[in-house]
């Protein structure tokens, strides 16, 4: 309980009452319930939710990675969000800001101030589509499911929207979270990521200043990937893709793994990028829609691969053939339904969990979902987690999906996530939480030391750059003095906790700052 105190004791020394009297003068009303506010003042942007423990539990992301702000708000214009971005600036209250809560890294949690951008809008529409000159603009709070299917069909299929998450097909991906993520998706392997497509946004930066910022600026690649930590995005310009026409839909799928891996080796070596290249494995058998693949002349095929192909003819036939030369691969070209069937099957794999075990009870804890490596090394990358995973008391994990040529060819993004028993998060059972802090933590270390492996290679990495990186956090505390920053609750806590353990001369700081520091905000 030592973590959750301490926590108490940063909110309370934050100078709560000054900030909230400014706010006040400036036309904010207080509450500490949702129930007792008309429907008027409820729609304003003007509530400041004190304190209250029910509406900060609800406003959570996927990560399990949460704290409970003391206050929130939910502006609804620019002029809202200023006044209270340069108040938490004046009087350095810690400060976060929500999109569409999909985040797998806790970026917004935070015991100070938190921001719901769900209801902010910028302009009388909040898109604008320019077929013309391929281009298209989107506030912060559109849902990227929404411009894949405006730009779809008001261009009658000729052009797309470029930056594709596939978490964004069952999710309400927003597109100030994909910018300050960086997303990319199923479409990273030909087209990258979110900065490839940026024309300029506007953003408001920590002192309130409104400013349109493009990729030849420095704070551009703050901003974009910078988990919202330099500047909140308010608008952006995207170019849009014209997909070549006539293209064709493959599905690949075999029952050797090792044997896949290579083949896609060669596919990465041989610099080949389909639109859409989306792989999904299992050791077992593949579920759902991928469980019913066979082969006439294999009626008793165990499919445990699977990989998605769409793009021009050429290419298409170039993948095919290699991965039948390496790999033993079965194929089936597919129209554009049965793409989209299994693309859909795809897209609900990054909210399950399979192990060996027939039971459901398990909770995918995402600590380093996403593992960028080339091809080749993966089978002895999972043989390395899975062996972490049962050393630590966990089951194997027997499901992957992933990104092939990952960004023009970085090498194939694989996630991969923690089987945590659910019983492990019941408040009874909280010194559990520590076996899942360990685990990620031995992943982490392991990943990296072996086979150089960045951790949270597609998604934000929020306070786990702050854990594991000094010369982040030498920096952001640098910005943060500066005024270049927002005040930074993961900061401000992980200070708290090394000050504390160093007085207790720990053996091995960064571990034990890493571990404190998880399990503070699962508790």
């Amino acid at each position: 309980m030592m973590n959750l105190k301490i926590l108490e004791v940063m909110k309370k020394e934050l100078p709560w009452k000054e900030f909230l009297d400014s706010m006040i003068e400036q036309g904010f009303q207080i509450s500490n319930s949702l129930s007792s506010l008309n429907r008027t003042l409820l729609s304003s942007g003007k509530i400041i939710l004190v304190n209250n423990y029910i509406t900060s539990s609800i406003i959570r992301d996927p990560s399990l990675l949460h704290l409970s702000p003391y206050v929130i708000f939910r502006p609804i214009n620019e002029e809202q969000l200023r006044k209270i971005v340069i108040t938490s600036y004046k009087y350095s209250i810690p400060i976060t800001f929500a999109s569409g809560k999909t985040g797998l890294s806790g970026g917004f949690a935070n015991f100070g101030i938190l921001v719901d951008l769900e209801d902010l809008h910028s302009q009388t529409e909040p898109i604008f589509l320019d077929i013309g000159n391929k281009k298209l603009y989107a506030e912060q709070c559109v849902l990227v499911s929404d411009l894949i299917k405006l730009v779809h069909f008001k261009s009658n299929g000729k052009l797309m929207f470029p930056v594709r998450p596939a978490s964004s097909y069952n999710l309400p991906v927003r597109v100030g979270g994909l910018i300050s993520s960086n997303a990319s998706g199923i479409t990273s392997g030909k087209l990258g990521a979110a900065e490839d497509w940026i024309i300029d946004m506007r953003v408001i930066i920590p002192k309130g200043d409104v400013i349109m910022i493009n990729g030849k600026e420095k704070l551009f690649h703050r901003i974009v990937g910078g988990n919202g930590f330099y500047g909140i995005v308010l608008s952006a310009n995207f170019k849009l893709y014209q997909p070549e026409i006539d293209l064709e839909r493959a599905i690949l799928f075999g029952d050797n793994l090792n044997s896949a891996f290579i083949g896609l080796q060669k596919v990465l070596d041989s610099k080949i990028f389909p639109l859409i290249s989306e792989f999904v494995t299992s050791p077992i058998k593949l579920p759902g829609e991928f469980s019913k693949l066979t082969s006439s002349d294999n009626t008793t095929l165990k499919v445990n691969w699977a990989t998605l192909i769409k793009g021009k003819t050429e290419i298409i036939n170039k993948f095919i053939s290699i991965m039948k030369n390496e790999s033993g691969t079965y194929y089936m070209n597919l129209t554009e339904e049965e793409f989209q069937k299994y693309m859909q099957e795809r897209s609900t794999f990054a909210l399950l969990v399979q192990t060996s075990e027939e039971d459901a009870d398990y909770i995918a804890f995402p600590g380093f979902e996403d593992i960028l490596s080339l091809p080749k090394y993966l089978p002895d990358i999972i043989k390395t987690i899975n062996s972490i995973f049962i050393k630590k008391g966990f089951h194997q994990v027997i499901f992957g999906y992933g990104h092939i040529n990952f960004r023009k060819g970085k090498g194939l993004l694989l996630h991969i996530r923690l089987p945590v028993p659910i019983h492990y998060f019941y408040r009874e059972n909280s010194d559990l939480l520590i076996q899942i802090c360990e685990t990620v933590y031995e992943v982490i270390v392991v990943l990296k030391n072996k086979y150089q492996i960045q951790y949270k290679a597609e998604h934000s990495a929020g306070p786990f750059e702050i854990w594991l990186s000094s010369e982040f956090r030498k920096n952001l505390e640098r910005d943060i003095r500066l005024g270049y920053a927002f005040n930074n609750p993961h900061l401000l806590i992980y200070n708290k906790l090394k000050a504390d353990l160093e007085e207790n001369y720990s053996n091995n700081l960064e571990k034990d700052l890493f571990i404190s520091s998880m399990r503070l905000y699962l508790d």
